[in-house]
C-alpha cells in the first residue's frame, strides 16, 4: 500500500510557500562548515520536490515556484487549451507532411477571411512532433482538424481585436476578466 499525502491549501499554495522560504533562506547568513547557506536541515526544508509546470484555469496557463506564469505554455487562441510556446516559433515551424485536405481547406480560409475583411491568416504549419496542422494564432494541433471555418473566422475577429487593443495600450477584455 503506497501512502497518500495531502499538501494543506493545494499545490499552488505549496508552489508559493517553496518559493518564499527559498528567498528567506537566500537571505540567511552562511553558517554551515559546507560554506552552503544555512544548515543541512533547512535547506532539506527549503528544496522543492515539485519540478514542472502546474496547470491553472487564467491567463497564465501554467505556472511553477512562486506562482510564475510559465515560459513553456500559453493557450490556444482558438480552443483555449494549453499549447506549447515552441509551436509559436516562426523557426520551428515545417512545411512538409501536411495532408491535402488540410491544404485545401487552409486556402479556402484564406479567400474567406480576405473577403470578410480580416486579411490573410498566418501559413498552415505542421507540428512534427504530433504529426497535425495548426494555424499559429488560430489554432493548435489539438482543434484544428475540427474546427470549421466559421470557428476559424471568429478566432481571427477575435485576434484582431486582441492586437488592436495592444496597439492602443489597453488589454483585451478577456485579458482583464482572467486578472480579477
Amino acid at each position: 500500500e503506497l501512502p497518500i499525502y495531502h499538501l494543506e491549501g493545494g499545490i499552488l499554495a505549496y508552489l508559493d510557500d517553496v518559493a518564499k522560504r527559498k528567498k528567506c533562506s537566500v537571505n540567511s547568513p552562511k553558517d554551515s562548515e559546507d560554506g552552503q547557506e544555512g544548515s543541512s536541515e533547512d535547506r532539506k526544508e527549503n528544496s522543492s520536490t515539485f519540478h514542472g509546470e502546474c496547470f491553472v484555469f487564467d491567463k497564465r496557463v501554467a505556472v511553477t515556484e512562486g506562482l510564475r506564469p510559465s515560459s513553456i505554455y500559453s493557450s490556444c487562441h482558438g480552443c483555449r487549451g494549453p499549447i506549447e510556446r515552441r509551436l509559436l516559433d516562426p523557426s520551428t515551424r515545417c512545411t512538409t507532411g501536411m495532408s491535402r485536405e488540410s491544404m485545401e481547406r487552409h486556402d479556402a480560409l484564406v479567400i474567406s477571411l480576405e473577403q470578410s475583411g480580416l486579411g490573410k491568416p498566418p501559413p498552415l504549419c505542421h507540428d512534427k512532433k504530433s504529426g497535425r496542422s495548426y494555424i499559429p494564432g488560430l489554432t493548435c494541433p489539438r482543434c484544428h482538424d475540427c474546427t470549421n471555418r466559421e470557428s476559424l473566422e471568429k478566432f481571427a475577429m477575435r485576434k484582431l481585436q486582441v492586437e488592436l487593443c495592444g496597439l492602443d495600450g489597453r488589454s483585451h477584455f478577456e485579458d482583464r476578466a482572467a486578472a480579477t
